[in-house]
């Protein structure tokens, strides 16, 4: 049975910069803790039951309710109040720092933090009841009120160690100093997110897929005041579940031709597959990788094709689950090359590479014989149609394609770009048709005396925007390459003619 996961809070510290933009703290793990050993993260640790005590909620600015009402979801008050007390609790304890009001309801003076408190915050810090008696001899009142709610993560379930983290941004109080606990905090680093982002990515910062996911999000928070009003929540990425056996996680990765972005599958129960990693985004590397973990071990990625919106996550997935990489394609990353007819078996999921060139040379399906569902990468999309471009597009494999795929009457498909399909036999069909009638449009255009691959595109596509015949010419040129393959047409220079 998969473990159930510890309440945790973790504190986001942002110091603001002359510009108006902002520093975050992240401090180093000891290499000897069996979690995330060695690594930066946010300062943070699990809920205490006594965080959430009388004793050390009368001591908080927030009430209960007040704490909940700023979760927003529907989470049991007095909880909700304990990771907020629990955040400053921790915050002081590992680094010194501590948010909090004196009896006037001034911020307290920071000298007497560094002074006298300070030297005594570990072990203080350490024990909830300690900490409010600490906090009622000195009339002090945590100042949980300047926490902002900022997301939250869940460990995938298949982790031996597994946490309900709620994230929370905090100011850095003025004056005051971190001064790190030796046992907890062998190091820290005050970066902003795109510096620890680029540092991570360098390998010059060891930083954990959850902090990188929070950090990739801040990133995106233009500044120190947007940050701290919270008008900017969390970046969230979406994932559907399709059937026992499929789950999809949707790349932020939006575009003309990508649609909504492009779909990564994760597919298997117990042991696990990921079809297509996108891109390298931390927030959506960071779900990928839950719901993995969701699902069982990851075993292997799966590469439909070696275009950028199918590979761009490939190194940061693999290289956080420590698994291989098979495709068609001889690529550097890959480290199992796929052949046609083979099949690959992956906990309860048995997945058959069937190699459909068209969209490119090195296109591969995936069928799932479970389900008789095919994951069609880029031959298939769940709105419109595919761009076959030359060179490495062919309107004739295409066409082979397409029929091959209909002749093994999947019950179900999922492409790589929109929804899935459940009428796979009517979409196959409708694109065979397609591009059938399309073809008649380019020979009733060459029969009209149009030789040009521009002026066959003016003619065919009148009614769409002009910033679009750049991509339509890719595509008259591929049907024009299957005529001429056909002995139908023929090419002098760039003009083309009937044979």
């Amino acid at each position: 049975m998969p473990a159930v996961p510890r309440h945790a809070a973790t504190v986001i510290v942002a110091a603001a910069r002359p510009d108006g933009s902002y520093e975050v703290l992240l401090t180093q793990r000891p290499d000897t803790m069996a979690f995330m050993g060695g690594t930066y993260v946010f300062p943070g640790g699990a809920l205490d039951e006594a965080d959430a005590s009388d004793e050390l909620t009368a001591r908080s600015a927030l009430s209960r309710d007040d704490a909940a009402a700023q979760l927003g979801e529907s989470v049991d008050a007095a909880q909700a109040l304990g990771l907020f007390c629990c955040a400053l609790r921790e915050l002081y304890e590992e680094v010194g720092v501590l948010l909090a009001y004196d009896s006037d309801r001034r911020p307290v003076d920071p000298a007497k933090v560094r002074n006298v408190y300070a030297p005594h915050h570990a072990e203080v810090g350490h024990d909830p009841a300690t900490f409010a008696g600490f906090l009622a001899a000195e009339r002090l009142t945590l100042a949980t009120d300047q926490l902002v709610a900022h997301g939250r993560l869940i460990t995938p379930e298949q982790s031996p160690i597994r946490f309900d983290a709620r994230f929370f941004i905090a100011p850095m109080p003025e004056g005051q100093a971190v001064l790190p606990n030796p046992n907890e905090v062998p190091d820290y680093v005050w970066i902003t997110p795109s510096a620890a982002l680029q540092r991570a990515q360098d390998k010059t910062l060891a930083i954990p897929i959850p902090t990188l996911s929070m950090l990739q999000g801040l990133a995106e928070v233009p500044g120190y005041e947007q940050l701290m009003h919270g008008k900017h929540k969390a970046r969230e990425v979406e994932a559907f579940d399709h059937s026992p056996l499929v789950t999809s996680v949707l790349a932020p990765n939006p575009g003309l031709m990508s649609g909504a972005g492009t779909n990564t599958y994760i597919v298997g129960r117990g042991e696990v597959a990921i079809i297509d990693p996108a891109v390298a985004d931390a927030v959506y590397v960071e779900r990928v990788v839950r719901e993995a973990g969701n699902r069982g071990r990851a075993a292997l990625v799966l590469v439909t094709h070696m275009h950028i919106d199918h590979i761009g996550g490939v190194a940061p997935v693999t290289e956080q689950l420590g698994v291989g990489v098979a495709a068609f394609a001889d690529a550097p990353f890959v480290t199992r090359r796929l052949h046609d007819g083979e099949h690959i078996t992956v906990g309860e999921a048995t997945l058959r590479a069937i190699h459909t060139p068209g969209h490119a040379s090195d296109h591969l399906c995936f069928e799932l014989v479970e389900e008789r569902a095919m994951f069609t990468g880029d031959v298939v999309a769940g709105f419109g149609t595919v761009v076959i471009a030359p060179p490495d597009g062919n309107m004739l494999d295409y066409m082979t394609t397409l029929e091959r795929l209909r002749s093994l009457q999947p019950d179900r498909i999922y492409p790589a770009h929109g929804p899935v399909i459940d009428d796979p036999g009517a979409k196959l069909s409708e694109y065979i048709e397609h591009r059938r009638d399309r073809e008649r449009q380019v020979v009733d255009a060459l029969e009209a005396g149009l030789a040009s691959i521009p002026k066959i595109v003016e003619r065919i596509y009148a009614e769409v925007p002009k910033a679009l015949h750049p991509v339509a010419e890719r595509s008259i040129l591929a049907h024009l390459e299957k005529l001429s393959s056909d002995g139908r047409v023929v090419r002098a220079g760039d003009d083309w003619r009937l044979a």
